[in-house]
């Protein structure tokens, strides 16, 4: 358990909570980036219905599409023309609201300049805002949120984002990229790294394990097979996990996020001999 300074700040109180989150992981191939989640509200009375259908921009927990050219088909499509893909890790309610705020600044680019925004630009716009509301009475923060004039300031009572985020991305400019922005208003780029609960052991078996030629498909296995040694769950199986690829389409050469349904999940657990049996079949057959 990470320790906490004897007068810790808010954003120390921000990182805890993420540490015990959800754990998110990302890994960086040649032709594209995988990123992978464990969904902590699990139980048989849960409507997944959304997810096995295919929800708007994502199944509304871990991994959410940013910059998606078709949202209006992503009721009957797994797969949408989106250049930024991210994975969440920390208090969810707050993750919306980021999730949110990074899709309007991406639309806002798209609409100005006609192209899909930067993915570092899109993390920097995200850290901008994450960083302001770590400040004393959060004093930049009117100049971020366009609050009216008539607002008080300083701000009583704002605290950063409990949540760190993973992008995964590809624009022009420097092709697949993966970064990852703390509460801080920190970011970085990364080829491999992980978030949340039992983080350290994750990013010592990609250490371990990652090359700098990997493709997707060797990736897939990769993260997965990471995500099986460091989740907190005995089983692992499509309710307790998400997971996304980001990839260039083979016709259109445009950047291609698909999150998949869970059935396909479970496709690639059993090809990755990663399935296992829940306790309640096991207690069964014994």
């Amino acid at each position: 358990m990470p320790m906490i300074s004897p007068n810790p700040t808010p954003v120390e109180y921000a990182m805890e909570a993420i540490s015990h989150a959800g754990t998110v992981l990302g890994v960086l191939a040649k032709d594209g980036v995988v990123l992978a989640a464990e969904k902590k509200v699990t139980g048989k009375l849960l409507d997944l219905s959304g997810a096995k259908e295919g929800g708007y921009g994502g199944s509304g927990e871990k991994i959410y599409l940013l910059n998606s050219k078709t949202y209006d088909d992503l009721a009957v499509l797994s797969c949408a023309f989106s250049n930024v893909i991210g994975g969440v890790a920390g208090l969810t309610a707050d993750a919306n609201s980021l999730v949110n705020y990074a899709r309007t600044a991406a639309q806002r680019h798209l609409l100005m300049y006609n192209e899909d925004i930067p993915v570092e630009l899109l993390a920097q716009r995200l850290c901008d805002m994450k960083q302001g509301y770590t400040q004393y009475g959060g004093a930049f923060i009117p100049t971020i949120v366009s609050l009216p004039p008539t607002h008080p300031s300083p701000l009583p009572g704002l605290r950063p984002f409990g949540v760190s985020l993973l992008y995964a991305g590809y624009d022009p400019h420097y092709h697949f990229q993966l970064y990852h922005s703390d509460p801080s208003g920190n970011y970085s780029g990364w080829k491999a790294t992980c978030i949340g609960a039992n983080n350290g052991t994750a990013q010592s078996l990609l250490k371990q394990e990652y090359k700098d030629t990997i493709e997707v498909k060797d990736a897939i296995g990769l993260v997965l097979r990471t995500m099986s040694k460091t989740m907190d769950s005995t089983t692992l199986g499509s309710e307790k996990l998400e997971f996304a690829v980001l990839t260039l389409d083979p016709e259109t050469k445009q950047p291609k996020a698909k999150i998949y349904r869970p059935a396909e999940i479970d496709a690639l657990l059993l090809a990755e001999g990663l399935t296992k049996k829940d306790e309640d079949t096991e207690m069964k057959t014994a």
